[in-house]
């Protein structure tokens, strides 16, 4: 329940966001750093049933960011940019484990599962899963 009501405040910070809404997203989203300690800008684009195991905790985001429906996304993950070229796209019912980082304009495919501590860089397949640092496919 908790987690649902979560996800609904980014989406609103989102749909706020996008209708150029100037101060309220910019106090939502310090409200969230600072209880959640999470850092989500207003700008990612969340997809329905995505869920955040413990509330997002040390989630941090680029403003960018596009997630998919129904992913899974646990504690102290980094989804961000690299070398400045932009952020990576996430396909739906995705899973990524705790402490992962997905970096650089990437393509996560839907039904990927990233594991935990992962440091991805390059584009996952659908259905994949990868692990380690560089991430590798250990399954397809």
């Amino acid at each position: 329940m908790a987690n649902n009501l979560f996800l609904r405040h980014i989406q609103y910070r989102h749909r706020l966001y996008k209708k150029r809404v100037p101060i309220i997203p910019k106090l939502l989203y310090w409200f969230d750093r600072i209880v959640f300690s999470t850092e989500i800008p207003s700008g990612v684009d969340i997809g329905k049933g995505t869920v955040f195991a413990h509330l997002g905790l040390g989630v941090v985001m680029h403003n960018r960011t596009v997630v998919g429906e129904n992913c899974k996304i646990y504690q102290h993950v980094t989804i961000g940019s690299r070398n400045s070229v932009g952020p990576p796209t996430i396909g739906n019912n995705v899973l990524i484990g705790t402490g992962a980082i997905i970096l650089g304009r990437i393509t996560i495919g839907d039904g990927a599962s990233i594991g935990a501590g992962s440091v991805v860089l390059k584009d996952v397949p659908p259905g994949a899963t990868v692990v380690g640092n560089p991430a590798r496919i250990i399954n397809k």
